[in-house]
């Protein structure tokens, strides 16, 4: 058997270089989307989206979407909306260590005060549906060639129950030394428990328009708030990109976005967006 100090050691320098890699994560997004005006007022529009991510490598979701806006001419800076989404996404796999502690629930220490060992928990990548209904209201108006937008948008996702493989590493302690009792994993299955969040998304957005110019430049900061924890902060998105008008029913949009998350556990990330959108 091998020292638990090693095994864990390594662990560690393996863990600290994939988080490395993930606070510089890379996913490429790419979308079509497609409307049609019901009426006067009302517009439909559907979207197909799909994602990837660790560096491209990994699909992390796939997803359709329909959502029904409303705007008023008599109320032209103004304009609701509402949609549903439904995506299965894929976890990226994650390792634990698991600690032992006392009839109380503290945590037991060894003779140096460090934590002592109990198991390790490999998990792999998993797949999980997901249901989100949105309800938003948008108000814009123009200045110059320039146009701004403020968008505040209510999120509520379900994300439905899943199973994970599991392989479980158990851990002896003989002081001074932690051992593995056997590097054989236990090979088990997780139960990941439906669970839901409410969030509140919002977005403030400048665009400018170019004389005689196909492309309209555009730049965006959408903050996402915990509604089930006091509006406790969850994500920052920055964005910056441009539109494409091919034609009056048809066009193409290209932007950079960084995701930056406010937990420790997160992985912070770069994306590519390309979108297609037209009108039939």
């Amino acid at each position: 058997m091998k020292s638990v100090r090693r095994i864990l050691g390594t662990a560690c320098l393996v863990m600290a270089a994939s988080t490395v890699a993930a606070q510089s994560d890379f996913g490429v997004w790419t979308s079509i989307e497609g409307s049609t005006k019901l009426n006067k007022k009302l517009e439909l529009s559907l979207e197909g989206e799909y994602r990837t991510q660790d560096m491209t490598t990994m699909t992390e979701r796939v997803s359709g979407a329909v959502n029904l806006s409303y705007k008023d001419k008599k109320v032209p800076f103004l304009k609701a909306d509402v949609g549903y989404t439904f995506m299965y996404m894929q976890y990226m796999g994650d390792t634990e260590v698991k600690y032992r502690t006392d009839e109380e629930g503290n945590y037991e220490l060894d003779g140096e005060g460090n934590l002592i060992p109990k198991h390790m928990n490999v998990d792999a990548p998993y797949w999980t549906a997901r249901h989100r209904a949105t309800a938003s209201l948008t108000g814009s108006f123009k200045l110059g060639r320039f146009k701004f937008s403020l968008r505040e948008r209510y999120q509520y996702t379900y994300r439905m129950a899943a199973e994970c493989d599991r392989e479980r590493y158990y851990y002896l302690y003989f002081p001074p030394v932690y051992e593995m009792w056997d590097e054989t994993p236990e090979q088990m299955v997780d139960e990941k428990v439906a669970k839901s969040d409410h969030k509140l998304r919002s977005r403030l957005q400048v665009s400018y328009n170019i004389k005689g110019c196909p492309l309209e430049p555009f730049a965006e900061v959408e903050v996402y708030n915990e509604l089930d924890n006091a509006l406790a902060l969850d994500k920052v998105r920055y964005t910056v990109g441009t539109e494409y008008k091919i034609n009056k029913e048809n066009k193409l949009k290209v932007y950079y976005r960084y995701q930056d998350y406010a937990g420790i556990d997160e992985v912070n990330g770069h994306v590519l967006g390309l979108g297609y959108a037209f009108e039939f």
